[in-house]
């Protein structure tokens, strides 16, 4: 939020008759004052002087300025002319932003009561708006996305070969090896997917299920399946396969981790996505991870990436096992 710290200024003078036999001289000209004379803050001048030179005009319209003013970086400015032409302007409503507002990620000013009556983006959460976004669409009763991020949602199976390959390939790079090929389901929304994780977390967006079949200590049988929201940006639907493929990468190599470790460990995946793709809205999806206050996603993540920035992903991955 932004406070604006306004000078609000009363401006009088005094119109006084020259009355007796002494002297005065104007504080402007130095000329001898012979007639009517302007008195302002204890200085005498020619009404004329004060007129062209002293009296205080508003910096927008030149006009001048006889009532309350708004001062404001060393300008004087009528007070309807400071409000109408030099105050901000809301991003959504077009009307001057008095007194606190708020300003988001996309350094978009509004009012902060639009924040309760407008929907917000489920991707870049934006608030959707004729101004800021051009509209959006309803994806559920719960998810709107906006149209900037429309155009690149994923909602069809289609899509998801080459994202997938293209993940792998991020993932192969810091040494995440060896990822059998998986089945990827798009789910339709945040209740089918808490029905396949049978977990229910209102930020869930993606879930792993595994299977594996012992017999006399040996393991005959593994199942793995990944579940992933339809309906996100595509940065978005990347970073949390990435996350998804590293859950798959501590089943496929038996960890058991707590939980704040898994989880830190499987969102270095996100970041690894965010940070490649180095877009505006990766900036965003960044800045969200890191103010995450959640016990494993965000302070669980924080921990394993200050590990990651001390020892690199070769070390860490050594000896992931033993990191507590």
């Amino acid at each position: 939020m932004v406070a604006k710290l306004i000078k609000i200024m009363l401006l009088f003078f005094l119109l006084s008759q020259f009355s007796n036999g002494s002297q005065l001289k104007c504080n402007h000209c130095s000329g001898i004052i012979k007639k009517k004379y302007i008195i302002f803050e204890s200085k005498n001048y020619h009404e004329r002087c004060y007129q062209n030179f002293i009296q205080l005009k508003c910096d927008f319209c030149f006009e001048v300025i006889d009532d309350i003013y708004t001062e404001m970086e060393n300008q004087k400015f009528h007070k309807n002319c400071y409000i109408n032409n030099i105050l901000e302007k809301c991003d959504i409503c077009l009307k001057p932003l008095e007194g606190e507002f708020l300003i988001d990620f996309w350094k978009n000013k509004y009012h902060s009561y639009h924040q309760g009556k407008l929907p917000s983006c489920d991707s870049c959460n934006r608030l959707i708006s004729k101004r800021l976004t051009k509209g959006g669409y309803e994806i559920d009763k719960n998810r709107e996305v906006c149209s900037i991020c429309f155009s690149s949602i994923i909602n069809k199976k289609e899509q998801i070969e080459n994202l997938d390959m293209e993940v792998r390939g991020i993932l192969k790079m810091v040494g995440i090896t060896g990822l059998p090929k998986v089945p990827i389901t798009l789910v339709v929304d945040q209740k089918e997917l808490e029905s396949y994780s049978n977990q229910r977390n209102p930020n869930m967006k993606g879930f792993t299920y595994h299977n594996k079949t012992m017999l006399k200590g040996m393991k005959i049988r593994e199942e793995t399946h990944i579940y992933i929201l339809s309906n996100m940006h595509s940065v978005a639907f990347k970073a949390v396969l990435a996350h998804e493929l590293l859950h798959v990468y501590l089943f496929l190599n038996d960890y058991t981790l707590p939980s704040d470790i898994r989880e830190g460990f499987c969102n270095l995946g996100s970041q690894l996505i965010f940070t490649t793709t180095n877009t505006n809205l990766s900036n965003y999806f960044l800045n969200s991870m890191y103010q995450n206050k959640d016990p494993d996603y965000g302070i669980g993540f924080l921990k394993m990436n200050k590990v990651l920035e001390e020892q690199g992903w070769k070390q860490l991955l050594k000896r992931l096992g033993s990191i507590k």
